[in-house]
């Protein structure tokens, strides 16, 4: 592994941890070297999260956390601080939706307190609680996992959509306030996923979305944590758009696999906009292009 270690004396705060992205992106944090703070409602499944990264030889601490109360991040992060002295990385993952059309008898306003509450105040909640213990240690890391959904408008996403979007203008603003801080923010926006999310969907029909692995999203993320991620705020990552481009690099020969290499394919397939978001971001590409 290229960056093997690149986070070691680092420690990353992720909700959701129990199952899917969230354990994927524990695991695979812990694989870079990071301590985890596993955050989330079901402790048994934190717990066999916790045994496959212990198994690596990284130190992990389990909190129990609604991300939609404030409370329990507060409580989490005190924790968190006692038990490592510091709390370098957050990753606001945990997310909820029931795929039901606003017209339907079982979209509530239950259903929709919760979508809402865990996928726009969860981050809201745990960015701002978190940024006591950041802003006095000097700096840190903010990342929230987004979703392209809200560009592709779609029957039964709509209360989803809307949580999702509105990280869009909470990582753009939260990262001009924090930019002399040392703390930079940013959304990491997938796809369809291969998790939990997609149970009781037919086989067919979640291998006709080509669905990515939870695991395929690590690099997105851990390029923010390191050095030279840590320079870049306020992006949007499209997932699909940057993967597209990586997928088509397997082709090239191996001194060419990174930005240098594909830059000119980007350009001509690309929407102009899109080229110069992804240009912006070449240096993710480049780390996730490495061997």
């Amino acid at each position: 592994m290229a960056h093997a270690q690149i986070l070691e004396g680092k420690t990353a705060f992720i909700t959701g941890a129990g199952s899917g992205i969230g354990r994927a992106l524990a695991v695979g944090f812990a694989k870079y070297g990071a301590d985890i703070i596993l955050a989330g409602r079901n402790e048994s499944k934190m717990i066999e999260t916790q045994e496959l990264i212990t198994a690596q030889g990284q130190q992990t601490l389990i909190t129990i956390v609604d991300v939609q109360k404030y409370e329990d991040f507060v409580r989490a992060f005190q924790a968190a601080k006692e038990k490592f002295g510091h709390i370098d990385i957050l990753i606001n993952n945990a997310g909820y939706s029931r795929l039901y059309p606003f017209t339907h008898p079982k979209c509530t306003q239950e259903i929709l307190d919760n979508i809402v509450k865990t996928n726009a105040f969860g981050p809201m909640y745990g960015s701002h609680a978190i940024l006591p213990f950041m802003v006095e240690q000097g700096g840190g890391t903010i990342l929230s996992t987004g979703s392209i959904i809200i560009d592709h408008p779609s029957p039964g996403w709509t209360a989803y959509s809307m949580s999702k979007s509105s990280l869009v203008g909470f990582t753009e603003c939260l990262a001009t306030e924090l930019s002399q801080k040392k703390i930079n923010v940013n959304l990491i926006m997938p796809g369809i996923i291969r998790t939990p999310f997609l149970h009781g969907m037919k086989e067919e029909l979640i291998n006709s979305m080509n669905p990515m692995q939870p695991e395929e999203l690590v690099d997105y993320f851990v390029f923010f944590a390191t050095k030279k991620g840590a320079k870049l705020t306020g992006q949007l990552v499209n997932v699909e758009h940057i993967q597209t481009l990586i997928d088509q690099a397997a082709d090239l020969p191996t001194d060419q696999r990174n930005w240098g290499g594909i830059k000119a394919m980007a350009e001509e397939s690309l929407p102009k906009d899109v080229f110069k978001k992804i240009k912006k971001q070449r240096k993710l590409v480049n780390f996730i292009l490495e061997p």
